[in-house]
Parts: C-alpha cells; structure tokens; sequence
C-alpha cells in the first residue's frame, strides 16, 4: 500500500509492521474495519515501544490504558501526538462496540494519525529512516504500470523480447506500442546476415526450438532506414551482437544517437578470435565485452545473461562489475530434436535455442538467484505467457519482463498481459509492480 508498504522492509518493527499494512488494505473493504484495524496496529505500535524501551515508561504495568496514561510518555511523545493516538483509538472503540458507522474521511484521519505515530517510532528507533508525509490521495490513486529502469521511463513493466518482434512496426496493428515498456529489437550485428540455412523453427511441447542465425539486415540500414521509421513509437532497446570484443564496442559507438533508448548485449554467441568460446559462458569474456560497449556509449547498457552456465550469478556479478546498468534473462537454452523417420537433427543447424512456457521454471529460478547477486535491475524473460507469470517474475526481483515467444502464438498478449496486471495489482489493493519486487516469501 501507498503509505505503509515501507514497513515491508523494516524488520525491526516485525510486530506492527502487518497490522499497519493490514489497517490500510481494509480501507478499500469498509471505513469501520479499516478504523477497528488501525486500532489493533496502534495498541500493537505502543506495546512495541513498551517492549523496546521501558525507559520510556515509570509504570511497568503493560495495560494500555495505563501506559497512554503515563506521564513520562506523554513527556516523551508530545502532548499533540498523544491526543492524536488517544482520538484514533476512541474510534477504534466506537467502531468496534458498533456505536456509530464511520466515513472514508473518518478512517483516512485516523490511518494518518497511526502513521505519525509509526513515523515518530521510526525516526526514533529505525534503521536508515526516512521522512515521509501521509498521502491521502494515493490510498485512493488507481494503480500505475508506469515504472523506470536506468533512467528510461515506461509506460508498463512489460517488454518485447528481442527475435520475437521483429522491429515492432510489424505488431502496430496488433498492439498499442505506447503502452509497452519498449521494445527490444532484432538483434543487429556490424554487417547484414542471411542467417542459418535449413529448418530454422521446431514446434516443441509447451515451446521452440530456434535457429535464425541472427538474421538482419546491418547496424546501417537499421539506422538509416529503420530507426527513422520506429524511434517516436516507443522506447527503442537494440540487441546487438559480435564476433569478437571489438565488435560491440563498435557497434556501441555507432547505435549511440538520438532515438536509442538502451542497447542489450546478445552474450550467446562465439568469440570466433578466441577459438569460438561463447562470451555468456566466460566470465571474463562477458565482462570485456561489457567493458567495451560502455566504453563507447552513453546509453544504458543491458546485458542479456545466457542459461548455459553453471553459475549464472557468477556471469551477472561479472557483467556489473564492468559497468554494467541492467541484466536481462535469460536467453534460450540450448536443445535439440531429431527426426525419427530420417533418423536427422531436425533444424538445419542440428542445436537450436529452446523458448517457450517450458523453461519459465528455470528462467524463475536464475533471476532469484541473480536478484541475490546484484545491485543493478534485472529484466525478467523465459516462457511468460500470462500476467501471473509476470507477477512470478517480479516477485522473484525483476523490476520489468519481457514477452518472447508467446508473440508467436498470440500478437496480442502483451496488451492482454499488461490489462491482466493492472487488474491483479487492483485486486491485491497495490498502487504498483515496485510493491512486489522481490517480495517472494519464504
């Protein structure tokens, strides 16, 4: 909730902090439950304080009727604050007996007067306090996808995944591009790629196996041509991906204009001058080529991390250490099918990335175990299909996802998924995604 969700993260106030929470929730259900919880999380406050600091206190009784009551605490509190704790649970009482019914103002007065009450606790007993004004109207604010990440403002949390979208133009009469946090582009490299010849796509159980080969059409005819036509539609994200180190500081250098929101790095692919080692996989290979685009940029540089690894945070640590200003992940796994008739590998370049509903459970997993890792914002992609997934993202500390594949079987899912979200945000009385950002309980 607007006000007190901050207490989510105060663990020293563990013994209010839910009844706060709670006492505001309540509001949206009726103004007298509201006010009778307000109560219990003001007489849970003062018994806090009584536990914490009986210095405080001259009695030693813990009703608390006599500890309101006690001169050294009004001493302490203020005269104003007292009378303020004493007004909320007079209607806390009235509420509870039932004796009058209360207004959405009657239980918005006494929420503020419980949080200058918890703020006063906090500035005396907190561990890195902040000043905080109670903010009636954002109890009532509808909730907002609107978000930011690296300085890149957002309509929504919700991104299209790069090789699944195209350049975007593609999905205009599918999709409101305005409403998508950005898209992600089709990865470019230096010069213009025909990709891989044979089967490039295999239908797969709950996903796909891809081999594309990085088809596109060249950093200069991107911008030239196509960047001109896309820049004002959205918050434009270029994947970009090289052959070797120099690679990406080059291509950095030129994609750092006007119209480019972020570059992500494609790290998936092979050093061809280090004898073909994949960068995701090194490292050290990961963090140079990091190195060499933040080198060359003054745009946000994102690294999309690859799955192929034994210990993924060991590469996200890498990657920030090099400057890096966000992760996304993860990147497709690496599978393969072979035809039994034929008795051969069914894509044309025999492995291929596998994408799809099927590896949510290990994209989950890496971006939990990354957001443990890092300091720096984490976009979220691997088989998500539905808000709820989204939510399982956030949830386990990513601060944005991206839609891949789904685009694929669906061109309209990410407005469905970004209607779905604000809907869950609205049932679950929260303002926005930040409030669940790596809240997963254990």
């Amino acid at each position: 909730m607007a006000n007190f969700s901050f207490l989510r993260d105060k663990p020293e106030f563990a013994l209010f902090a839910a009844d706060c929470i709670y006492a505001e929730e309540a509001l949206y259900q009726s103004p007298d439950s509201c006010i009778k919880l307000t109560r219990t999380a003001l007489d849970a406050a003062v018994k806090w304080l009584y536990l914490h600091d009986r210095n405080i206190f001259k009695t030693r009784s813990e009703s608390l009727f006599e500890l309101l009551g006690d001169i050294s605490f009004a001493t302490v509190i203020g005269r104003r604050l007292l009378r303020k704790i004493h007004h909320c649970r007079k209607l806390g009482n009235q509420a509870i007996h039932n004796e009058k019914s209360f207004t959405q103002e009657d239980a918005v007065k006494c929420l503020s007067e419980l949080f200058e009450f918890v703020q006063w606790l906090d500035q005396r007993y907190g561990k890195n306090y902040t000043p905080r004004t109670f903010d009636a109207e954002e109890i009532f604010a509808a909730p907002s996808l609107k978000t930011e990440i690296c300085g890149i403002k957002m309509n929504s949390p919700v991104l299209a995944a790069s090789g699944t979208f195209g350049f975007g133009e593609e999905f205009a009469d599918f999709v409101d591009l305005e409403k998508l946090g950005g898209v992600m582009v089709k990865c470019i490299t230096l010069a213009p790629r025909d990709g891989n010849s044979g089967v490039r796509i295999a239908e797969t159980p709950s996903g796909m196996l891809n081999c594309i080969g990085l088809e596109n059409p060249g950093v200069e005819k991107f911008l030239a041509e196509i960047l001109p036509r896309i820049q004002n539609k959205f918050n434009v994200i270029v994947n970009i991906s090289g052959a070797s180190v120099e690679d990406y500081g080059e291509l950095a250098k030129l994609l750092d204009v006007s119209g480019v929101a972020a570059l992500e790095l494609n790290i998936s692919c092979p050093n061809v001058k280090d004898g073909g080692i994949i960068f995701g996989t090194n490292p050290k290979m990961a963090a140079a080529v990091t190195s060499a685009a933040k080198k060359n940029t003054g745009k946000p540089v994102i690294v999309k991390l690859s799955p192929n690894v034994t210990d993924i945070t060991e590469i996200a640590r890498a990657v920030e250490s090099a400057g890096a200003d966000c992760v996304s992940l993860i990147n497709t796994l690496m599978g393969m099918e072979i035809n039994v008739n034929t008795w051969k590998p069914t894509l044309g370049n025999i492995t291929g990335g596998l994408s799809g509903g099927a590896i949510k459970p290990v994209a989950v997993r890496m971006v939990w175990q990354v957001a443990q890792a890092v300091k720096i914002p984490i976009i979220g992609m691997g088989g998500i299909r539905t808000a709820e997934d989204a939510v399982e993202f956030f949830l386990a500390g990513a601060s944005a996802v991206a839609v891949g594949t789904a685009n694929f079987a669906n061109p309209n899912v990410t407005m469905k998924i970004i209607d779905d979200l604000e809907n869950y945000l609205a049932r679950q009385n929260l303002r926005s995604v930040s409030e669940i950002i790596g809240k997963v309980v254990f």
